[in-house]
């Protein structure tokens, strides 16, 4: 069996535990205390490694110094994550040897700057970190140009070369690093993070490391590899009187009863680790990859224009749908918090709502297709239709104000009412939600603009597959003081079957 002697705080322990728990190598961990100096000792150096390093392994008369070569060994009868075909095998190995020579000593720069020098109460040096910007940036535009062509470094499969190259950001927030920019390195990040294998030694990178994060989470905790959040949520409740908003002045709006007013602290779901998992049709969304040049985004002519087909291609792919109309969208920033909810124009741009809710009731879903598709209604109305909202971040990673949704197996219809909405021509129909401290609630940190969340918000089918999905934005307590306001943009589809 393989002894492996590391401390798994380290950049490159890490590396290889994650690897070896991928490969599913059978091996005996030996932990040696990096901060104390183990890996100095006269007797680690004499029977384990004479370079005074971390990694190392031993098989039987075999010792391995480099974290690269313990996974490359590990790996050889591995099949797809170290690959028999040499021009593949190349593939990985070029990368091995480019992480190890160049990604590793750039990406180390920003560690010790930000996360060593506090450790050791001193100040990072802003000059050391402007000299390395340049030169960090020209590496990770070349990771985001492959990731741009390839699901994984290497091609379809994840193989030793995403570990390793990943290994060097995995404080990366810590790090400072610029990752925003690069939106196929950060789709390809996220999906190394979402895995069990990586996950499983967080606690001990962020308790040497990040001592701070580790005594206090900001109301964020960890359950195996779940991570969790509280957060307040706004429910509505149900009352005597009809629930309602007016989108105009009227005499009959000084005494209704509106929505929201009864929050909630739920736990909130990070849902990164299981993503390919979520369905419309079960929990009422589905998280996805979308790539567009499109980026007129303050035009609403252009938006229509030109990002309007897209979603439709997209989501006749993501859904089966034969056809699909995209009839509305709406892009909210925080900086529209002063407009009224109610306010009758410009409706396309609002800001984040803060309240429990979906789209559409089983009777407005109905209406809504008459009214758009007029004659056309009936004969599309005898077969299957759904709604559904395509959520997307706009310029940069949402980190404030993320959206959540409530998982539709967690939240029986008898948790939705109506909210009705007065307009001048017409009235239209909303539900909200009761609350239950049944709901499980699911979100995505750090959404960038290549990722979408499709929401059902109706469908006219009732054999037992999700309908309404309720959902809110919600003020995330891991919000940094100066994250960006979040800019997103919501785009409403019907799809007929």
């Amino acid at each position: 069996m393989l002894e492996v002697y590391c401390d798994p705080c380290t950049v490159n322990s890490r590396k290889v535990l994650a690897g070896l728990d991928l490969l599913g190598t059978e091996y005996q961990f030996h932990h040696i205390d990096y901060f104390t100096g183990q890996h100095k000792t006269p007797d680690y150096l004499k029977e384990i490694n004479p370079h005074g390093t971390v990694p190392a392994a031993i098989d039987g008369d075999l010792k391995i110094t480099e974290s690269n070569a313990i996974l490359q060994y590990a790996a050889d009868d591995s099949g797809s994550m170290y690959p028999k075909n040499a021009k593949q095998r190349c593939l990985v190995n070029r990368w091995l040897l480019w992480e190890s020579s160049i990604w590793f000593p750039s990406c180390y720069i920003y560690l010790v700057e930000f996360v060593v020098k506090p450790l050791l109460k001193e100040e990072p040096d802003q000059s050391v970190i402007d000299a390395e910007a340049p030169k960090w940036h020209k590496h990770a535009a070349i990771l985001d140009e492959q990731l741009s062509r390839t699901k994984w470094l290497a091609g379809d499969n994840l193989t030793i070369a995403d570990i390793a190259v990943a290994s060097p950001m995995h404080l990366h927030d810590a790090q400072h690093l610029p990752l925003e920019q690069y939106t196929h390195f950060t789709r390809w990040l996220k999906q190394i993070e979402a895995l069990p294998e990586w996950q499983k030694t967080q606690t001990a990178v962020d308790k040497a490391l990040l001592p701070g994060k580790a005594a206090s989470t900001n109301g964020a905790s960890t359950n195996g590899t779940v991570k969790t959040v509280n957060a307040n949520f706004n429910y509505t409740k149900d009352v005597d009187k009809r629930t309602e908003l007016y989108f105009y002045d009227s005499d009959a709006a000084k005494d209704i009863h509106e929505p929201g007013g009864d929050p909630h602290e739920l736990a909130v779901t990070d849902g990164w680790s299981r993503a390919d998992s979520f369905s419309v049709d079960k929990e009422g969304f589905s998280l996805h990859q979308i790539q567009t040049d499109f980026g007129d985004w303050e035009s609403e002519e252009s938006v229509r224009e030109q990002f309007y087909p897209e979603v439709v291609d997209f989501l006749k792919g993501a859904t089966g749908a034969k056809r699909v109309l995209v009839f509305d969208h709406t892009i909210r920033t925080k900086r529209n918090e002063a407009k009224k909810l109610t306010q009758e124009t410009n409706t396309s741009q609002r800001a984040p709502v803060m309240l429990v809710h979906c789209d559409y009731t089983a009777e407005s879903g109905p209406v809504r297709v008459r009214q758009l598709m007029k004659d056309e209604a009936d004969e599309l109305l005898s077969r299957r239709v759904a709604f559904f909202n395509v959520w997307k971040p706009l310029h940069h990673t949402v980190q404030e104000r993320p959206l959540a949704m409530c998982d539709v197996s967690s939240a029986p219809m008898d948790d939705f009412f109506k909210l009705y909405l007065n307009y001048r021509d017409r009235v239209g129909e909303n539900y909200v939600m009761r609350y239950s401290p049944n709901h499980k609630w699911w979100y995505f940190p750090k959404m960038t603009p290549s990722d979408v969340i499709i929401l059902k918000t109706y469908d006219s089918e009732t054999d037992g597959r999700a309908r309404f999905v309720g959902h809110s934005a919600f003020e995330d307590p891991n919000s940094p003081p100066d994250a960006p306001l979040r800019e997103s943009i919501e785009i409403r589809t019907i799809a007929f079957f």
